[in-house]
């Protein structure tokens, strides 16, 4: 498949990302790419490998069963948003997930990974510590990023076996294209909660900032309030602390989530022991 192919794609993926609580028609998707309606249809389900439609359906999902592992907001409140009566929401999340989504919220019932099962054990043992949300929170800075253009390439992969050679394999041809410099800054967007996504199919977006907008593989990060934890431990616990933050902080702070991509700023890559400085960046707006 030809890269132009590919970054049109992304371009249409990266409109849905942000447009997600609205009605979306195929019509107004292939517009922004000035593709026709028939020819973005081929080219979606051949790149992406299923329908826009049932993207946009199993996108809508995934993001109301992560709303609901991180927001106190009501099962009613979520189903609307993700564009569904609250019955027919009942039946597609039944069926899509093979439990109700009250099961889902409480855990009752709900699929486990094997792979995860340590993340989900961890995040219900910290659960009964009384003080965990102020330890937490302690750790937590709100500041506002400034806007960036990032260069980035997209790839669909298992985060946890996948990332290390990616990123490699992205600063290799960065350097290549001489676009990395002494102070070029690197940063991870991903799309998925891989306790909620089918591991081998979330999304992930290696970027590099850059000084000028030029081309589809670019986009602008607005600036924009964030709610920021330094994170400088070894790489195996970062999924651990991500989960910390969206699910034992984010539901009982003063703020809720943003329609913005979530950024990993990155200070250091790996480094002897194993550890990584990363600054997790999650997007808020006060309630």
């Amino acid at each position: 498949m030809r890269s132009d192919g590919v970054l049109i794609i992304n371009q249409a993926m990266n409109y849905i990302y942000k447009n997600l609580d609205k009605t979306l028609t195929v019509e107004e998707i292939a517009d922004t790419c000035c593709f026709s309606k028939y020819h973005f249809n081929r080219l979606f389900k051949l790149i992406v490998g299923e329908s826009i439609y049932s993207f946009i359906k199993r996108m809508r999902l995934e993001r109301a069963a992560f709303y609901m592992k991180i927001s106190k907001r009501s099962i009613t409140d979520i189903a609307i948003e993700a564009g569904y009566s609250p019955s027919n929401f009942a039946s597609a999340f039944k069926q899509y997930f093979g439990v109700s989504a009250s099961e889902f919220r409480a855990m009752r019932n709900a699929p486990l990974k094997e792979s995860f099962a340590h993340v989900v054990e961890h995040i219900q043992n910290l659960k009964k510590n009384e003080k965990i949300f102020l330890e937490i929170d302690e750790k937590m800075r709100i500041k506002r990023i400034e806007g960036m253009n990032l260069v980035y390439k997209r790839v669909v992969c298992n985060y946890s076996r996948d990332l290390k050679e990616a990123w490699e394999s992205f600063c290799k041809e960065m350097e290549e294209k001489h676009l990395t410099g002494g102070n070029a800054r690197f940063i991870g967007i991903s799309y998925d909660d891989p306790l909620i996504v089918d591991e081998e199919r979330c999304i992930y977006d290696m970027c590099m900032e850059i000084d000028v907008v030029s081309g589809f593989n670019v986009y602008r990060i607005e600036a924009g309030i964030y709610a920021c934890y330094e994170f400088h431990e070894k790489l195996d616990n970062l999924v651990l602390t991500f989960n910390e933050i969206f699910s034992l902080w984010l539901p009982f702070c003063k703020y809720e989530l943003d329609n913005r991509p979530s950024l990993e700023i990155y200070h250091s890559g790996l480094d002897e022991n194993g550890n990584i400085h990363i600054d997790i960046c999650i997007p808020v707006k006060e309630y």
